[in-house]
């Protein structure tokens, strides 16, 4: 399978030979795709990331997924494009104003859609609620906990005893 990407950080050379990836940039990569995977988090910079103009540059026969925010795409945008055969199908484990689906993406039989289960394997969640488990075990024996968000609190805590 060929690999296209786009990301703003781009990885040395050895890395793209290494995994067989071609970069693009966003516009090109739309273009050029079968499938577009989007995996970004969300900030001003990437809300409506794929929007009507973008959806445009893809191909009729293009499938595209959404499983990292849902403001990341534009729903509006998507569902018409959907039902004017612009792309091929969308699948989406996200949603803009979730948990409310833009009523057009209902209506699109052409769309797979989610409520946010793409990690929802028995080996997934088990190793979710064992890390879940691991932190609180820590976190009451006073030991850092492994997967630790807010450092600054574990530094100001008020240590037991």
């Amino acid at each position: 399978m060929r690999v296209l990407y786009h990301d703003m950080y781009r990885p040395p050379a050895e890395v793209e030979q290494e995994l067989a990836a071609e970069y693009r940039d966003l516009e090109d990569l739309l273009r050029e795709s079968d499938f577009v995977s989007v995996h970004t988090s969300l900030t001003p910079r990437t809300r409506h990331l794929i929007n009507a103009a973008r959806l445009a540059l893809m191909k009729p026969t293009a499938v595209l997924i959404n499983t990292s925010r849902g403001p990341v795409i534009d729903e509006q945008a998507l569902a018409q494009a959907l039902q004017q055969g612009q792309i091929f199908a969308a699948g989406l484990d996200v949603f803009e104003r979730e948990p409310q689906v833009h009523p057009g993406l209902l209506a699109c039989e052409n769309a797979v859609l989610i409520p946010h289960l793409g990690s929802a394997t028995v080996t997934t969640r088990l190793a979710m609620a064992n890390l879940a488990v691991d932190n609180l075990l820590a976190g009451l024996e006073d030991r850092r906990p492994p997967a630790l968000l807010n450092l600054a609190a574990w530094e100001h805590r008020t240590p037991p005893g």
